[in-house]
């Protein structure tokens, strides 16, 4: 039986390629994925424990709040530095002093975009071993007008040494003269931020407050361990700072930055799963058609004493050895795969450091094993299928299939998509994300499941119009309805890369949808002032919001700002802090109890529906977390509208000051004359002025440019279905080559053959796409259903672009058919007809 295999093998290259290539694809994407993230995570560990490597201890303030990367939490005392030099085995010691701080290009544009990477300002450490820059070219800056500039930053912006350049800080803009350009350790920068450098009297200015740093770095006499150094520093200081090993110090800074990835890496993931799950259903239905063909074949080996056994396990091994063969071509050609993804996040804007691939041991095991499992999973129904085939089968011209619309099948199906959609809703609203996706896998093998039922009276449907293309239109629509399992399994394929295209494409929509009618309801202002980033330790200065207040034509000016907190014991990400005096000048907050005039340092305001879940009333207090430490609030007002802006709490900016945040907004609502706000934001760089329209705009941009990420990753999926629809019309050609002969001797020309080959494809084709589309309208719809509370309202179904992936999926399946068809066109038809 395994030399049979062998000779079955060799003999269907054309199989044996087609069916191996569409599993080299999605473990070429799997492994590729896994080797892009270990390179990326490899290179970054490398950079910080290299820039960090001199350092033996780190004092600093602790913080109730878990930081990210370059995040500070509570400035300290900077002259607790003289009792740390004063502790026995300590060497040296420096001030590192933090904050945001953005070089302006000569193009007068930011450097850097703080959507995607922070601006990070910092002191000149002159210790070399606890400088975690180093200097390429030029000097320190040795007066405070000089600065330091990160390598990658200088490339960008066209920088030499004593140029002259913008900085911008929480302060109003200055200009600097570039003194010296730098590395991050080996790194042209740090983790793909920007970097300014300044001497300690300038970063204290501009980056912190008088007396106080960000923390202490310290160094060890020879033969002093950093635990024992540790150890007597904060024997030394107390408990009102910690102090940490370098080591520590070290893997924080990694583990954060890995953090801070993890969702990329997780959605990389989930499209190579996706790009895996439709292969899976090609290799199910290659095997399916083949054992289907292979019937009289399989029966005649039972005949002359093969077991069911042995014929199961001549099925399996020999999609065993594609598996092996496909997933093996699949590892090498993954670090191509990594390569183009560092190709692709640039496209959209996402640069990544330098670094060696790394390849590592586990990556191509996963990578591997799983090619190699799904495989011969895919394959054990039809092995299952070729085992019961009975002797007797031997003696039919051809196999029968009886049960594509058993009423088994749609139970079945029914049963299973209904699991998937209690199991996504669920997910939903648990925010639980392993749920979610195995409720839409669970719909997608229902649909899968039950689409045979449904295959005839489409496929009968769609060929309504084929009609008028005469014979071969008729022949089209008849060879779809044919074997409806097999064109449901074919579409089926192309159903997930076009069901998760549309869900995107519907919650995109929708998305934007949403956003405009909240700023058509809720904003009462005229211009959204904005720096572009989402951190709370970076944004536009005070400054700005300053003169616009006192320039002539502006008649309102709220701030907004932002931090990451813990309210009442529930962590939260974006907790807000406007100027209350006029945020309701800007939003429309509804029916207000209490003063919003009167929150001062210790009020807060929340909206009606958090009082209610929370229990909370005027007079209530509320315990909530910052950076820098924990304060009792008492609510003084309650709101009822504008939380998609507002969100469900807020405070005053002087409860932001009080709890030692540093004054950064990051958005400015301003009502007032377009030139005049103008007028003050061109002094500021990074500012950006946004009417509604041109807000409504930057926001699609930014949907479209997520959006036209994940299509180019989805495109691999629909790529793998498209190869499935080619490697089936193929399969079938051969299976109906006498019946083609036939055709072509009663006078079919090979023109008209080539049509219906083409016309099928596409039929598949447009059956799978609206499969697909029906399932991600769902999804879209579940999506914005369990994010009305989040702002996420209003579901809009964009016909037109719906409409584009459908007519782009006719062309699809057209282009998919022109091998097949152009075969089944040259078949030579004395061999057809004589064909067994």
């Amino acid at each position: 039986m395994f030399s049979l295999t062998i000779k079955e093998l060799t003999a269907r290259k054309l199989r044996l390629l087609t069916t191996a290539f569409a599993v080299l694809l999605g473990v070429a994407f799997m492994a590729g994925t896994m080797v892009f993230s270990d390179t990326i995570a490899a290179t970054f560990d490398s950079v910080l424990a290299h820039a960090d490597a001199g350092v033996d201890a780190y004092v600093r303030t602790p913080s109730d709040i878990e930081l990210g990367y370059g995040e500070s939490g509570p400035r300290l005392d900077a002259s607790l530095a003289d009792t740390v030099a004063a502790v026995d085995g300590v060497d040296e010691v420096a001030l590192r002093i933090n904050g945001y701080a953005q070089i302006v290009g000569r193009d007068g544009k930011p450097v850097g975009d703080l959507s995607a990477n922070p601006a990070f300002g910092t002191n000149w450490v002159t210790i070399a071993d606890l400088n975690p820059y180093e200097l390429s070219s030029g000097h320190v800056p040795a007066n405070d007008d000089e600065i330091v500039i990160d390598q990658a930053s200088a490339d960008k912006a066209g920088y030499q040494l004593g140029d002259i350049a913008t900085v911008l800080t929480k302060q109003a803009p200055r200009q600097f003269i570039v003194a010296g350009i730098a590395t991050f350790g080996s790194a042209d920068s740090p983790a793909g931020a920007t970097a300014v450098l300044f001497t300690d009297a300038t970063a204290t200015e501009l980056l912190a407050l008088p007396g106080r740093a960000d923390a202490i770095a310290v160094t060890a006499d020879e033969g002093v361990s950093q635990t024992d150094l540790a150890s007597k520093v904060q024997a030394a200081l107390g408990s009102r700072v910690e102090v940490i090993t370098g080591s520590t110090l070290v893997g924080e800074h990694q583990s954060s930055l890995a953090a801070d990835f993890a969702g990329f890496d997780t959605m990389m993931m989930i499209f190579a799963f996706v790009a895996m799950f439709v292969g899976a259903f090609i290799i199910n239905n290659t095997f399916s058609i083949t054992v289907a063909q292979r019937t009289r074949e399989m029966a005649t080996l039972r005949a002359i004493g093969a077991s069911g056994r042995q014929v199961r396990r001549a099925v399996l091994i020999e999609a065993a050895m594609i598996g092996v063969a496909a997933s093996a071509a699949g590892l090498a050609a993954g670090v191509g795969v990594a390569a183009g993804l560092r190709v692709l996040m640039a496209q959209f804007g996402i640069e990544l450091p330098d670094g060696p691939v790394v390849i590592s041991e586990g990556a191509m095991v996963i990578s591997f094993g799983v090619g190699v499992t799904v495989t011969v999973l895919s394959a054990w129904l039809p092995a299952r299928r070729a085992a019961r085939i009975a002797p007797i089968a031997a003696l039919r011209e051809v196999s029968i299939d009886d049960d594509a619309s058993s009423r088994k099948r749609a139970i079945s199906g029914v049963a299973i998509i209904a699991a998937g959609v209690g199991g996504l809703f669920a997910g939903l609203a648990g925010a639980t994300l392993a749920l979610v996706g195995v409720g839409a896998l669970a719909m997608f093998v229902g649909v899968a499941v039950i689409s045979p039922v449904l295959a005839r009276p489409v496929a009968h449907l769609l060929g309504l119009p084929l009609r008028f293309r005469g014979v071969s239109g008729e022949l089209a629509t008849r060879n779809a309805k044919r074997n409806p399992k097999r064109t449901a399994r074919t579409a089926a394929s192309l159903m997930i890369g076009v069901g998760l295209v549309g869900f995107i494409t519907v919650f995109a929509a929708s998305t934007k949808t949403s956003v405009a009618g909240s700023l058509a309801e809720d904003f009462v202002g005229t211009h959204i002032v904005q720096a572009g980033g989402y951190d709370y330790s970076s944004g536009l200065s005070p400054e700005l919001a300053e003169r616009l207040r006192s320039a002539p034509g502006v008649d309102v000016v709220a701030e907004a700002r932002m931090s990451p907190a813990v309210v009442d014991g529930a962590p939260t990400d974006a907790f807000f802090a406007f100027d209350a005096t006029t945020i309701d000048q800007v939003f429309r907050l509804g029916a207000i109890e209490g003063d919003l005039d009167e929150l001062g340092a210790t009020g807060l305001a929340v909206s009606a529906d958090e009082a209610r879940d929370q229990g909370w009333a005027i007079g209530s207090t509320v315990s909530v977390t910052f950076p820098s430490g924990t304060s009792r609030l008492v609510v003084g007002a309650i709101y009822s509208d504008a939380t998609d802006w507002v969100g469900s709490m807020f405070v005053d900016l002087d409860a932001f000051r009080a709890n030692g945040m540093d004054d950064f907004d990051f958005k400015v609502y301003v009502s007032g004359d377009q030139a005049a706000i103008d007028a003050v934001a061109a002094g500021f760089s990074s500012a950006e002025v946004l009417d509604r329209a041109a807000f409504m705009k930057n926001v699609s941009g930014d949907i479209d440019t997520i959006l036209g990420l994940c299509y180019a990753l989805l495109g691999l999926a629909v790529l793998i279905a498209l190869l499935g629809i080619a490697n089936t019309l193929a399969l079938s050609i051969f299976e109906r080559t006498r019946e083609l002969g036939l055709l072509r001797a009663v006078g079919m020309t090979r023109s008209q053959i080539r049509s219906v080959v083409r016309w099928e494809s596409i039929i598949i084709a447009v059956f799978g796409t609206v499969l697909g589309l029906t399932i991600g309208t769902f999804f879209g719809w579940a999506i914005v259903r369990a994010m009305a509370d989040k702002g996420i309202d209003t579901l809009t179904v964009p016909v037109t672009s719906l409409a584009v992936v459908t007519i782009i999926a006719v062309f699809a399946g057209a282009i998919a058919a022109v091998v097949p068809a152009r075969r089944a066109a040259k078949l030579d038809v004395l061999e057809a007809l004589v064909t067994a």
